[in-house]
């Protein structure tokens, strides 16, 4: 390929981020190839009919591992270096922080740098980093206000910065039926230790009649300590008889059906899709009141608490379950995150960027 579009990722991962990558290069006009690591976002780009080019599997953790995850930043610059002189592309989009830092510091030969951001910096020193960089991208686009803020605190590049909220297929999410029996929650999401799982375990014992369901499993080659933890926590008196573990879902929608209300513990959600599939599945959301869950929930549709609060999270679980919203209500609010809609946007971005 000489010309198009080259996009890469460092994760081999089809989580919500991954998702939203393929279904928005999907909806551009010309050739596009995705570099990722080996494993099932590689398979569904295939699938999609992008090119697919292998980078290296590496750890993405980086705690406790600092010069290894620098070494692992300059073998990524090595190969975006290598695949853009092969290929020639008119546009790199680096889709995460990772790529963007890799890619900001390599010469592109005359393609222009995207930055896709689907996360908040995980500390001030991160944080510096990617502003940096991004001031070396031709445009930014950032799937929540919070992340664009994060990126851009003093809003230097607003020119260049769009904000562009991912979207749901509302047709996939119709046919949920709504639950039956007693109360119940679902926590869904990774188990790693951002997510807050442990909270929601915390904000069920305050409950004694709510059944949770935890939804969700490590990424490959977290340390298995964080879910070893919830699951001796399930096991105690209070909590082993009202709540289950199930594991990774290769579609939530079955979990959800059970569900009265999707629990959402992460103190700083960049964004949250889940929340919106939720809504879209005529579930009312409760959530922390940061990030991403700010810019999806209002309180015709569920509640927001102080984030890291168990007895904030109780009470506001308690209030949506004494007048749960209509699933009409919820699948309105959901039909404001359109997928054809947010695919069609980034679209735009490119062809502006690029045309």
């Amino acid at each position: 390929m000489s010309g198009g579009v080259l996009a890469i990722a460092a994760s081999g991962v089809l989580g919500g981020a991954e998702r939203v990558l393929l279904d928005w290069l999907r909806a551009l006009d010309r050739p596009v190839a995705l570099a990722c690591p080996p494993g099932p976002l590689a398979g569904a780009a295939a699938e999609a009919g992008l090119g697919v080019e292998s980078l290296a599997g590496r750890p993405l953790a980086l705690r406790g591992r600092a010069a290894a995850a620098l070494r692992d930043l300059a073998g990524l610059r090595a190969d975006v270096a290598r695949l853009v002189r092969a290929r020639r592309p008119d546009l790199v989009v680096a889709s995460g922080q990772r790529p963007l830092l890799a890619a900001a510091g390599v010469p592109h030969g005359g393609a222009r740098l995207l930055v896709l951001l689907h996360d908040l910096p995980p500390g001030p020193g991160i944080g510096a980093a990617v502003r940096a960089a991004c001031g070396r991208a031709d445009a930014i686009v950032a799937t929540s206000g919070a992340i664009a803020r994060a990126a851009d605190p003093a809003a230097r590049r607003l020119g260049r910065t769009h904000v562009i909220h991912p979207g749901v297929d509302l047709a996939r999410w119709a046919k949920v039926l709504a639950p039956q029996g007693p109360p119940r929650a679902l926590c869904l999401g990774a188990l790693v230790p951002w997510k807050r799982a442990d909270l929601a375990l915390e904000i069920a014992v305050r409950i004694p009649e709510l059944r949770l369901d935890v939804a969700g499993a490590p990424l490959p080659g977290d340390p298995p300590g964080f879910a070893a933890a919830l699951r001796e926590r399930v096991a105690e008196p209070g909590l082993r008889d009202r709540v289950r573990l199930l594991g990774a879902v290769a579609d939530p929608r079955a979990a959800l059906a059970e569900a009265h209300v999707l629990l959402h513990c992460a103190d700083a959600e960049p964004f949250g899709l889940v929340l919106v599939e939720a809504l879209a599945a005529g579930r009312p959301v409760v959530a922390p009141a940061a990030g991403g869950p700010l810019e999806i929930v209002t309180q015709a549709v569920g509640r927001l608490y102080a984030a890291g609060d168990p007895e904030a999270g109780a009470a506001a679980i308690r209030a949506v379950l004494a007048a749960p919203p209509a699933a009409e209500t919820t699948r309105a609010r959901a039909a404001a995150f359109s997928r054809d809609a947010a695919a069609e946007r980034f679209a735009a971005v490119v062809a502006r960027h690029l045309d």
